[in-house]
């Protein structure tokens, strides 16, 4: 079983280091695909601004000419078909010239010179004071009505200045397949690279995981051993003093028991020395003396032998109840005791009914005066059920809370209750007679087959 556990903890913490490790994967790669594609991006981006300022000063700006503005046809033709040139690159789709005021001036479309649409705040910005600027096609703006045909498209905006040194904006549209192919075949090659790093690493720190688990299981079997030993002892201890009450003070009580017996009938031949009312009342101190002595000399013996049959796993609660049972028949109060058939138990359960059960019959024979008391062990469903009543005067619950006559009040019951996941119930009111009963579960798995009834006491 101890390998098993050993094995069980570090199979988890292998299994975890694995979790760990796979979502570490799914991260970096997500992460390095994330940084791939805006790395594409970004040269992307570059590359087509350098390429549409390229254009906006060799192909455009030397052609927007005064002849161009007077609306010359030669003028027209000479910029056009330089651009029809360009544009032989399968890469660009579309090139216009604005003017400040918004104007197209020129487009490859023909159908687009002369209409007139706002500039962006960016786009002004870059007519105005020159540079280059690039964005992603947003085809739902209305100057992008007739060019919604390309789809995605890659939008590069130069500033220059004509031949008589006006500004004006070169627009230029490319494709973004060429974008979206670096993008792929930069993810080809970087995140294998990161992935198989990470799980080399990984791979790496399995030994380390593994150590740490085994390590783990060593303390864990340490600290189990050392619970184990707490209890033992303890158990031990309490059995060890069980055995000095019963082999010293019980017997010590005894003997002083034996004495007064003695030293009564000693005093039972004096009476021609003392006094007869006298002798008779030190013969009653004596025997008042004496039945505590007694009383208390069976109370340690009950006491002792249950305490030491509970610690050791040997208890009984049908017989522990039935001997207590007996002794409170023997000192003239009638008991009934029912018991029927009971599963097997651990031992702190039947140590649990032994103590409730004892208490609840010490107390019912010592305050219900003479009444009859019934006890009644046995199983109700899934549980365990000890049930201790009287038909005595009762009692104002409230005061069974603190210690009662040397015995533990309610609140010990309770928690004795507790100690196996119990439940007390006190039924009681003055008149009325008192109930005390505790329920104790059936642990799983445990088997519930019936013993030998114990029958009618």
């Amino acid at each position: 079983m101890r390998r098993y556990g050993r094995l069980s903890v570090v199979a988890r913490a292998l299994v975890q280091h694995a979790a760990v490790s796979l979502a570490a994967l799914a991260l970096v790669a997500a992460a390095a695909s994330t940084v791939s594609v805006r790395l594409v991006q970004n040269e992307a981006l570059r590359q087509a601004e350098s390429n549409g300022e390229a254009i906006a000063t060799r192909v455009v700006g030397p052609w927007i000419t005064e002849d161009f503005y007077s609306g010359d046809a030669a003028a027209f033709k000479d910029l056009d078909d330089r651009v029809q040139i360009r544009m032989s690159d399968d890469t660009i789709q579309r090139i216009k010239v604005w003017s400040a005021d918004g104007v197209i001036l020129y487009c490859n479309d023909h159908q687009q010179i002369g209409l007139h649409f706002p500039l962006d705040p960016d786009d002004l910005t870059v007519l105005t004071n020159g540079g280059v600027d690039s964005d992603i096609s947003d085809l739902d703006k209305s100057e992008n009505l007739y060019d919604r045909g390309f789809g995605e498209s890659l939008e590069v905006y130069a500033g220059i200045s004509d031949t008589s040194g006006r500004p004006i904006l070169v627009e230029t549209y490319f494709t973004t397949d060429r974008l979206h192919a670096d993008e792929s075949g930069m993810i080809r090659r970087i995140i294998p690279v990161v992935l198989l790093s990470v799980l080399v690493l990984g791979l790496l720190l399995v030994p380390l995981a593994f150590s740490l688990a085994r390590r783990v299981a060593r303390y864990e079997r340490e600290r189990q051993a050392m619970i184990r030993l707490a209890v033992d002892a303890s158990s031990a201890e309490r059995r060890r003093v069980a055995g000095e009450l019963h082999d010293g003070v019980i017997q010590d009580l005894a003997g002083v028991g034996y004495a007064l017996t003695a030293l009564d009938t000693q005093m039972a031949g004096l009476g021609g020395t003392f006094s007869t009312p006298r002798i008779d009342a030190l013969r009653r101190t004596l025997r008042s003396a004496q039945r505590l002595v007694h009383d208390d000399v069976l109370a340690l013996r009950e006491l002792t032998g249950v305490q030491y049959a509970a610690e050791s796993g040997a208890a009984d609660p049908a017989v522990a109840l039935r001997v207590i049972a007996d002794d409170i028949r023997d000192e003239g109060t009638p008991v009934e005791m029912t018991v029927g058939e009971l599963p097997a138990l651990p031992a702190s359960h039947r140590a649990a009914l032994i103590r409730v059960g004892r208490e609840a019959l010490r107390n019912a024979a010592k305050h219900a005066h003479g009444s009859n008391v019934a006890l009644d062990l046995g199983t109700a469903g899934d549980n365990v059920v000890v049930t201790v009543s009287d038909d005595g005067p009762g009692f104002e619950p409230g005061s069974a809370l603190g210690p009662v006559d040397g015995h533990i009040g309610l609140a010990l019951l309770t928690d004795a209750a507790d100690s196996v996941g119990g439940r007390l119930d006190l039924r009681t009111r003055p008149g009325r007679g008192t109930t005390v009963k505790l329920t104790v579960p059936i642990p799983v798995g445990l088997a519930k087959g019936p013993r030998t009834p114990q029958g009618v006491g």
